[in-house]
């Protein structure tokens, strides 16, 4: 005997395909539950202190006590558009630290943003990547004085060009 089934999450009807006879049955599958609404809520309100990626999202919010299905739930309701969340990311991280474009680039797929947001975010971020191969190289120069072909390998180790590395540690000297 075999069957076919049909109907949605909630509603499923099997059909006996040599008779007749047919099985109702009702769940709740697919109902938006209290706790859903909460994560939304709570996922709207981290999105306001501080910007995240998607994966990034569903885990704070699982970390704060909603199962992954709520947190997911929560974090795919937000309203959040992710290419802007890796933008606002992007221009936090260079507010504190000096990135070349494939640092940042790492740093944001390292918080979970897809390569498309993190690449989308650095083409968009408006970093001077000069100005930030000089930063890098005060950063460097302030933890330990270093000869300058050493520093432009450092640079160049952290994904700036030879051409930006050489400019930052002529300027940071």
């Amino acid at each position: 005997m075999s069957f076919k089934e049909f109907g949605t999450a909630s509603v499923k009807v099997l059909m006996c395909v040599s008779g007749a006879m047919l099985l109702w049955g009702s769940g709740n599958a697919g109902a938006v539950t209290k706790r859903d609404n909460q994560a939304i809520v709570k996922a709207k309100s981290y999105l306001r202190t501080e910007p995240s990626s998607l994966q990034g999202l569903i885990t704070q919010l699982n970390y704060g006590g909603f199962t992954i299905a709520e947190a997911t739930y929560g974090a795919e309701h937000s309203g959040a558009n992710w290419s802007n969340e890796a933008l606002l990311s992007a221009k936090q991280n260079l507010g504190t630290t000096a990135f070349s474009s494939k640092g940042l680039l790492k740093r944001l797929e390292i918080s979970k943003f897809t390569a498309g947001q993190a690449a989308y975010a650095v083409a968009h971020c408006g970093a001077n990547w000069n100005t930030e191969a000089f930063k890098a190289a005060q950063q460097s120069l302030a933890a330990v004085k270093v000869p300058k072909g050493a520093l432009v390998r450092q640079l160049e180790s952290s994904g700036f060009t030879v051409a930006q590395a050489n400019y930052g540690a002529d300027r940071a000297e």
